[in-house]
């Protein structure tokens, strides 16, 4: 039985938030009509490190609105 998409995105809300990233990454990648394995894989790898630098505390991090009143801020 198919699902409607909002019961898909009520159940990807469900989901831990390391789950989500990788739900996120997964359809990003499939919408990519370019099979650039190199860049791909580049990506991955540059999205894992920064993931652990933000698990690890090694990077810091802005809520939503305060980054975006910076960029707003910077393209004055």
């Amino acid at each position: 039985m198919a699902s409607t998409f909002p019961e898909v995105e009520s159940q990807a809300r469900e989901l831990s938030e390391s789950e989500r990233a990788r739900l996120a990454l997964s359809l990003i990648e499939s919408l990519d009509a370019l099979d650039d394995g190199d860049v791909t894989e580049a990506w991955r790898v540059e999205v894992d490190t920064r993931w652990r630098d933000i698990v690890d505390g090694a990077a810091v991090t802005l809520p939503a609105t305060e980054a975006f009143a910076n960029a707003r801020n910077a393209l004055k």
